[in-house]
């Protein structure tokens, strides 16, 4: 039996978007197309991939292991389509990303894109959402990742990711005190969330760190200093999520985009945004929801 990877794209996609219908959208398929892409799949494989978990539906547990193997399987197609095709390219690319994923996983998005395109000569730089869609406007960045909205401009929404409740996995809610936040330096989106849900239920709090990077953030959350509100990308050690804990607040869920700056366009951009959308996508289970949302099969 050879699996054919235009049916693994769809249930990956169905998968990272929660949903079938959106999955149908982003392919510019039909639903009923996709639904009978992921039913023929099933039955070649004579394995249930989804079961009911109340009105939603979730994967299997044989569904969560073909995805494993889908997702590593459209990687290598893409990094062969990448390197046949993207041979002889030359350049530079500017690109711009939160420390979060310079934490986690640039390093493999660098190395799988220099490995394919020795040519291009890349420049990463490290920084806060709404500062890199600054330099994006002033054309001084080729493409970014950032949290929060697009700023107006041209971009994908790759996925909605839960931000979470963060401490040292001993810390204790001091009594009679404020709350004590780790946060960055304003304009920050994540200290935002938390300070609205804080004062939307009644909770006193405290900066008690005001730092100018997540790596300051987290090295004072392993303190014992207080809470972090992020998202679950690249938490260090001994750090524990405290949803639910202590009366904690529901935090909003926070958009991740892929922008791309309007003064320039290229193959070589082409290249380094599929294989950053593709890395990205194929680590969303360790951070993103667990069952897909309206997806009927």
């Amino acid at each position: 039996m050879i699996l054919d990877l235009t049916s693994l794209r769809t249930l990956v996609a169905a998968v990272d978007l929660d949903g079938f219908g959106k999955a149908a959208e982003v392919l510019h398929l039909s639903p009923s197309t996709v639904s009978l892409q992921l039913r023929a799949l099933e039955e070649r494989l004579g394995k249930p991939l989804f079961r009911k978990i109340g009105r939603r539906q979730g994967l299997t547990g044989e569904g969560e292991m073909l995805v494993s193997f889908a997702r590593r399987m459209l990687e290598l197609n893409d990094e062969a389509v990448l390197a046949v095709r993207g041979t002889g390219l030359h350049g530079k690319i500017c690109l711009g990303v939160p420390q979060d994923f310079a934490d986690s996983w640039l390093p493999q998005t660098l190395a799988l894109f220099t490995s394919a395109h020795p040519k291009v000569q890349l420049e990463i730089l490290v920084e806060q959402s709404g500062r890199l869609l600054q330099l994006l406007r002033d054309g001084a960045l080729d493409l970014a990742l950032t949290f929060g909205d697009n700023g107006g401009m041209g971009s994908q929404l790759i996925t909605t990711l839960p931000v979470h409740w963060y401490a040292h996995a001993t810390w204790q809610l001091p009594e009679r005190e404020a709350l004590p936040l780790l946060v960055l330096e304003q304009p920050c989106m994540f200290r935002q969330r938390a300070i609205d849900a804080l004062d939307r239920a009644g909770t006193n709090w405290r900066i008690a760190l005001s730092g100018s990077s997540v790596s300051a953030v987290w090295a004072a959350a392993k303190a014992g200093l207080g809470l972090v509100a992020r998202t679950a990308i690249h938490v260090p050690d001994e750090i524990a999520c405290l949803d639910g804990a202590f009366g904690l607040p529901d935090l909003n869920a926070v958009p991740l985009h892929l922008v791309r700056s309007s003064h320039r366009g290229d193959a070589a951009i082409d290249h380094l945004s599929a294989l950053l959308l593709n890395i990205i996508n194929s680590h969303m289970d360790s951070v993103g929801p667990e069952t897909l949302g309206n997806a009927s099969a």
